[in-house]
């Protein structure tokens, strides 16, 4: 190994954080080209939060630079963001207006996982699927045994796990001639499937 290799070895580790093996495995790679070597560093890093956060590249960056690359961060934060399932037609989506949805178990406690399990849907996109919603009731509260006749748009909505299917049923029966309304059915259906492998209820909080 010869000097100038050793000094960009130096270099190259003062700028980004890796093993003497690795800045050398990189300087050789890339010719000694210092640039180069960090560009490779990083596209390295941000592919593997993509892989792991399964997010999209702009997402793994932005979450990249701004815990100032520091991979496991950028991941557990990533994950922690809310789900937002929209048809994209709600211009004010961003409101935080509508509804949230989240999975509980018999005891009526979150489920402890990687990625949060909640995801929220604009008034505007709900409307989509409310009716369907509304047709299984009237329902039994589980925690207090009350009967509640009627879907509460403003307060807590408490789904068991068959009655869920029903739901996810009928909500595949919806036929629009919008694509981005059918997209938005699917993923429903889709969040709805991957949490009733597990829950026992899904809950509907409408925040208005």
């Amino acid at each position: 190994m010869n000097e100038l290799h050793i000094e960009k070895i130096k270099s190259l580790r003062e700028k980004i954080s890796v093993s003497l093996k690795t800045a050398s495995d990189l300087l050789t790679k890339n010719n000694g080209d210092i640039l180069l070597c960090e560009k490779e560093f990083h596209d390295n890093n941000i592919n593997e939060i993509c892989k792991i956060a399964q997010c999209d590249e702009s997402i793994a960056k932005e979450y990249y630079l701004l815990f100032k690359f520091d991979v496991c961060k950028s991941i557990e934060k990533i994950n922690q963001r809310q789900v937002i399932i929209t048809t994209g037609k709600d211009t004010n989506h961003k409101n935080k207006i509508g509804f949230i949805l989240w999975p509980e178990n018999s005891k009526g406690e979150f489920y402890k996982t990687d990625k949060r399990n909640d995801v929220f849907i604009s008034t505007y996109d709900f409307n989509y699927i409310m009716d369907e919603f509304k047709s299984v009731f009237p329902l039994r509260n589980p925690w207090n045994n009350i009967i509640e006749e009627s879907f509460d748009a403003c307060g807590h909505n408490f789904f068991d796990n068959k009655t869920c299917r029903q739901i996810i049923e009928r909500i595949s029966n919806i036929n629009h001639n919008d694509e981005k309304v059918q997209q938005f059915l699917k993923e429903v259906i889709a969040w709805f499937n991957d949490k009733l492998e597990y829950a026992d209820y899904i809950t509907v909080y409408g925040n208005l």
